[in-house]
């Protein structure tokens, strides 16, 4: 039998002002209002993705003040839901195959700071993780919405039919098991095939800057120009791409590795054991890498977890911290330690490629900064390259 809300969305989504997702958020906000045991679900959902407002989220189940296409000012949130003693809410935007504007959830939070004169949290719900930018407080996708309702069982002859229909619009637009092969990814697929390419280019317009790592004062001294690797036909490297500073006590390859640091680009995970960290896409990194010959050693002296412990009480808020090392974490020996933070919350604002470039210098030369300004990470040179000098040749 054909899903009445399926076919009534085919009709919606050819007029210019009710596209398909306005059609799903109405249709969703309708099931909200009328069946106090999804409802109450989905505030369970949300409390769980938000714990510090898991009280005032969970008090929304009592609440049908759900509203939609709310007027903030000439820009329209999906969903508005109110508690009822109208002191909390939630602002929704709901996407399905496209992307967030510019700006698009700040501008939400601004009018609502000063506007809506109570609490509130920005919730984004969308077709793919990837679709989560812009920092909302709570993330998810519509298949946890869908599995949410699938886990409740049957309710009344009308509560069944009203939950069906909407999981079934849910997976006709294919939001339940989404592949790589999306809309989404085949919109964008020539800008796509052109990141590496821009990633090469900008990591080697940065060749022959003025990096920290070159400052005569510093402790630890690295060979100059930094290395700029490829593999044949391909713009990355052990699925890296950027500029790699070597040792001067040894050659500017692996073997100067003792430390090494990395700054660019991991556009793919697998060589670096590091799929976790790329869930989302590209991510702009710094790695401190070692070479063979005292991988066994790293922690010798306990000066490589004093440089751990060092790095993450100075990092900026924005930059986080891996220690492949820790246990239950994929190591590569060869790269224990990575800084790092997506790669579209690292370009920011920067539209054309000379501001792209000079993003990346300013960023990677200041975490080069942090790094050499820390009595850990000098005493940790000093002991791998003590190390490495014992090693028989």
């Amino acid at each position: 039998m054909e899903s009445l809300l399926v076919n009534v969305s085919k009709y919606a989504s050819s007029h210019q002002t009710s596209p398909t997702e306005n059609f799903i958020t109405e249709a969703f906000a309708w099931l909200l209002k009328y069946d106090e045991v999804v409802r109450k679900a989905y505030a369970q959902l949300l409390a769980e993705k938000s714990p510090q407002y898991r009280v005032e989220i969970l008090n929304l189940s009592t609440s049908i003040d759900i509203d939609t296409q709310v007027n903030f000012g000439g820009k329209y949130p999906d969903l508005l839901w109110n508690s009822t003693d109208e002191d909390f809410c939630l602002v929704f935007e709901h996407k399905v195959w496209s992307e967030l504007h510019n700006k698009q959830l700040s501008n939400y939070e601004k009018y609502a700071k000063a506007h809506l004169n109570k609490s509130f949290l920005i919730a984004l719900v969308t077709a793919h993780s990837g679709q989560h930018r812009q920092s909302p407080d709570i993330a998810l996708c519509w298949y946890e919405v869908t599995n949410i309702i699938e886990s409740l069982g049957e309710g009344d002859n009308k509560e069944s039919w009203l939950r069906a229909e909407f999981v079934n619009l849910i997976k006709s637009n294919g939001l339940v098991n989404a592949t790589p092969l999306n809309p989404l990814a085949i919109a964008y697929y020539n800008d796509v095939k052109n990141i590496d390419k821009q990633l090469y280019e900008i990591a080697r317009r940065s060749l022959h800057r003025s990096w920290p790592v070159y400052q005569e004062s510093n402790k630890v001294k690295f060979h100059n120009p930094p290395k700029h690797r490829n593999a044949r036909g391909r713009y990355d490297a052990f699925g890296r791409i950027g500029l790699e500073f070597s040792s001067i006590n040894a050659g500017n390859d692996e073997s100067g590795w003792i430390p090494g640091i990395f700054c660019g680009f991991i556009i793919d995970g697998y060589d670096h054991q590091v799929e976790d960290l790329v869930k989302n896409g590209p991510i702009a990194s710094l790695v401190l890498s070692v070479n063979k010959s005292i991988q066994s050693s790293l922690k010798s002296q306990g000066h490589y977890d004093l440089l751990v412990n060092e790095i993450k009480a100075k990092l900026p808020a924005d930059w986080k911290l891996s220690d492949r090392t820790i246990a239950g974490l994929k190591l590569n020996p060869w790269h224990p330690l990575i800084i790092y933070r997506e790669l579209t919350s690292f370009i920011q604002d920067a539209q054309t490629l000379e501001e792209q470039t000079e993003v990346y210098f300013t960023q990677m030369a200041m975490l080069q900064s942090v790094f050499l300004e820390s009595d850990a990470f000098n005493a940790f040179c000093t002991e791998m390259q003590r190390l490495s000098s014992e090693e028989p040749k």
